[in-house]
């Protein structure tokens, strides 16, 4: 795929300007820390702290103790407690502990802790992700891909957690963010090129979503979260040959799946067996029915995940194979012949989970009976004289899951990106791959 300037691309797809009022610039606040124990902070530019409409001004790398005290915050050097604390650096950074931020920095108490908020702009806070969540070495292409994503994504879920008084988190949760530690120059540049360039769809910033890796086929919201959203559905993404999660294979035990499930309320009693149902398109799992001793139930394929754990399970495009029980009999009982000879016991064979050690002994014991029949030594016996197998189907103890991908695999795959790049893609191409039927704008202040 050859690439296409910015400009013919916008100029084809038409500008779509999303107004944001009222500010120079969007801010931000993302919660860096909520702790019982006392922070320290640091500027080599100087502090200026500012409380209960007073100033204070701190000189350059001079170390500033806060902790917090029921309902307010103590500044120990000044022996001065408020309900919040503004720090600003007289520079570009202010230092929490030996980390740098950009912007300023609110301390607070909340439930006998004291939570640290970093404010910024958002061009800056997305300058402090990059590393976190993408590789600076990747494509340039791929990389201005993931920063429209990261910038569509917090224009629209600003105030995600307003009711603990800050727009985001900086875990996973959110966009994991790091601050100054996580940026690169060459991504800050892109930030600069990209600035303002969102997703939008029918005039407004899109719903996106990211993950790593697809596995070849992204998921659709429907499948993962129960909405339909027109433009997160399931697209092929066969660039991912090279991606560090092509393949992956984790053995759960049926205990621990068991609990997993009862944690979450899903089920009641003790797993027995697992089925999983496949979307016809993708061929990603879209719901696990789960057999318990007790009741069925069907869990969608991202819930059952989420029960066992994001990092245990990688991602809902696997396969499933049961393990056999350590308790499960060598083999069948086998079948005797009025004159001692062993016959098998098809019926018994054909209901068994065969492995390797079963397939072996499988075709020995064929071969014995041919021989037998050969020899015209055997007489097979009525039914009445054949011993009774006790044979039964035996709960696994554990699960093999053997899948592809990392990530819940809706909207953009991180290294489809990166596959798409290397064979020329632009980031406009990119885009609309992954979110078909969207277009690109740019943020304008008014």
């Amino acid at each position: 795929m050859r690439r296409v300037p910015l400009l013919f691309i916008v100029l084809v797809l038409g500008v779509v300007l999303w107004g944001v009022a009222g500010a120079k610039d969007v801010e931000v606040r993302v919660l860096l820390l909520r702790t019982g124990d006392e922070v320290r902070l640091s500027s080599p530019s100087g502090l200026e702290v500012r409380v209960k409409q007073r100033v204070f001004v701190a000189s350059p790398g001079r170390i500033l103790h806060f902790s917090p005290r029921e309902g307010a915050v103590l500044w120990r050097e000044k022996n001065l407690t408020g309900t919040t604390f503004v720090v600003l650096p007289r520079g570009e950074f202010v230092f929490l502990g030996n980390r740098p931020y950009r912007g300023r920095l609110e301390l607070r108490e909340r439930g006998r802790q004291l939570e640290v908020i970093n404010v910024l702009p958002l061009e800056e806070y997305l300058k402090g992700t990059v590393k976190l969540e993408a590789s600076p070495s990747w494509p340039e292409e791929a990389l201005k891909a993931y920063l429209v994503v990261a910038r569509t994504y917090a224009l629209r879920n600003l105030g995600r957690h307003r009711e603990e008084g800050f727009d985001f988190c900086a875990t996973v949760h959110c966009i994991r963010y790091g601050g100054v530690f996580a940026e690169d120059p060459r991504t800050n540049a892109l930030v600069e090129k990209t600035r303002g360039i969102i997703v939008t769809y029918q005039g407004k910033p899109a719903s996106v979503v990211f993950h790593s890796e697809s596995g070849g086929y992204t998921d659709s919201a429907k499948n993962v979260w129960g909405k339909d959203v027109p433009y997160l559905v399931e697209v092929p993404s066969p660039w991912e040959k090279d991606a560090p999660h092509a393949f992956w294979q984790v053995v759960v035990s049926r205990e621990e799946i068991t609990e997993a499930l009862r944690r979450r309320g899903y089920i009641r009693g003790e797993v027995l067996d697992l089925e999983c149902r496949k979307s016809e398109r993708s061929g990603r799992v879209v719901s696990v029915v789960v057999r318990t001793d007790r009741e069925e139930v069907e869990l969608s394929a991202n819930r059952f995940r989420e029960a066992l754990g994001v990092d245990r399970l990688p991602s809902t495009f696997f396969d499933l194979l049961r393990e056999p029980t350590a308790a499960q009999p060598q083999k069948e009982v086998p079948l005797q012949d009025p004159e001692g000879e062993r016959f098998i016991d098809y019926r018994a064979w054909m209901e068994k989970d065969w492995n390797l050690d079963d397939i072996i002994t499988f075709l020995k014991l064929r071969e014995e009976e041919r021989k037998r029949k050969r020899g015209a030594r055997g007489v097979f016996p009525s039914p009445n004289t054949r011993s009774q197998s006790h044979h039964v189907q035996q709960t696994p103890d554990a699960f093999t899951f053997v899948g592809r991908g990392w990530g819940h695999g809706v909207g953009l795959s991180q290294w489809g990106a990166v596959g798409m790049a290397r064979e020329g893609a632009s980031f406009p191409e990119i885009l609309r791959h992954y979110f078909p039927g969207c277009e690109l704008g740019r943020m304008v202040v008014r």
